[in-house]
């Protein structure tokens, strides 16, 4: 066997192992320490915090909306006792993440945000009517990137409850080379979180559906984009 027939035979036995159950479990233990050490070792400058603190204060349920490539912080975000109840696809990509976030005491809702995810949809707007707090990742699990999955304006609408939009920026970082380019954020670094402006479903029923998704994506991109824009004039 040549050099080239060797390395490409160990990557496809890499390839198959990570769609594997036993790489899941593993993954699912390793990454939320990952994730942790990461977070806390980090200096943070957060932008908004008052917005989902005043929510939990007065026990008003919301939506928390980001992108996908943002998502390996996200979890380590949440301090309240009341729990997030995240939407994750049975998708491979989706169990993984699953499988990470209740390892953050999440509990995980499986389905999608797309036209097909109706099951999901009224599980998440029963949730919320229910007064818990839910959150979608309304470009996954496969994207197009950085943009909406119009069930997300829906669930909005028909639970009365307001989109809270997040974000963040560090200044060390690894973008993979993957659909979203998720972010894989190093340790020992500095960064700025932002909660944006909220997005209340009045105000997305005042609007076309085409129009309320390109709202809900610019608040997103808005808050991404003042991150960065406060981290390098930090």
């Amino acid at each position: 066997m040549n050099f080239d027939n060797a390395v490409e035979k160990i990557s496809r036995s890499i390839k198959e192992w990570r769609k594997s159950a036993k790489f899941e479990r593993i993954a699912a233990k390793i990454l939320p320490l990952l994730m942790r050490f990461s977070y806390y070792t980090t200096k943070w400058t957060i932008i908004g915090e008052e917005i989902p603190n005043s929510y939990h204060k007065s026990k008003k349920p919301f939506i928390v909306c980001l992108w996908h490539d943002r998502l390996m912080l996200a979890p380590c975000v949440w301090k309240w006792k009341k729990p997030l109840h995240v939407l994750a696809s049975s998708h491979r990509d989706g169990r993984l993440i699953a499988k990470v976030v209740e390892n953050f005491s999440m509990p995980v809702v499986y389905g999608s945000t797309g036209r097909k995810g109706v099951a999901a949809a009224k599980n998440l707007i029963k949730l919320v009517r229910s007064g818990e707090y839910i959150a979608i990742i309304p470009d996954g699990p496969r994207g197009p990137r950085h943009k909406l999955a119009p069930g997300v304006v829906a669930i909005s609408r028909l639970s009365n409850a307001d989109i809270l939009v997040y974000s963040f920026a560090v200044k060390r970082f690894r973008r993979l080379n993957s659909w979203d380019k998720f972010i894989i954020s190093w340790p020992f670094n500095r960064g700025v979180m932002v909660w944006g402006k909220p997005i209340s479903p009045q105000e997305l029923k005042k609007l076309s559906e085409d129009e309320a998704i390109n709202l809900v994506e610019t608040r997103i991109n808005e808050a991404s984009k003042e991150a960065h824009r406060l981290l390098n004039a930090d």
